[in-house]
């Protein structure tokens, strides 16, 4: 008993590394990041879907809309954005999506036009970064690997609490410079 007791532990502590998906190592964070076409309007006979690389179980097919927006996804989706001509496309194709015609449907009447988006980045928490925004114009016959323009939003107050402080060396430094003049005359 005590030896299968042992094993357990022993298998339990050799797997558990392997087991840190959503573990945020201390010190970092996630920050999300947002993705747009800002062209989407130009191409009014496509309709453009995003997707992931797990599938439609884990990452759900969806349409964007005019706003550009590419929805966000599970930070290991691996996300890619497609054009199909709006005559081809069907809702209840995107509805009825399942791993075994999911490969078929985009190798067939879809055009990748963005692959490989961030939905979300780790970075140490004192970083001043609290989301990025990227900008994609969309060329149908090319494929996008990375933004044409990005937007980093910045948490200002960090510099606030740095600035105090540096102030306030300074007016000390200030204060004791002019005594030791004051007592050295």
């Amino acid at each position: 008993m005590k030896k299968i007791i042992l094993l357990v532990f022993l298998l339990a502590f050799a797997f558990l590394p392997l087991v840190s998906a959503d573990i945020i190592e201390p010190g970092y964070k996630y920050i999300p990041i947002y993705n747009y076409i800002t062209n989407i309007n130009d191409f009014p006979d496509y309709a453009f879907i995003s997707t992931g690389s797990l599938g439609p179980d884990m990452c759900p097919v969806k349409v964007i809309d005019s706003s550009g927006k590419i929805e966000s996804y599970y930070k290991f989706c691996g996300v890619s954005v497609y054009a199909i001509k709006k005559s081809e496309l069907k809702e209840e194709d995107l509805e009825n999506l399942s791993r075994e015609n999911f490969e078929a449907f985009f190798s067939n009447n879809t055009i990748k036009v963005i692959g490989d988006l961030q939905t979300s980045k780790y970075i140490p928490v004192s970083s001043t970064e609290n989301s990025i925004t990227n900008y994609y114009i969309v060329d149908l016959d090319k494929l996008k690997i990375s933004p044409d323009s990005k937007t980093i939003g910045r948490n200002w107050l960090f510099y606030f609490y740095i600035i105090i402080p540096i102030i306030a060396l300074i007016i000390i430094g200030l204060i004791i410079w002019k005594r030791k003049n004051v007592a050295s005359a």
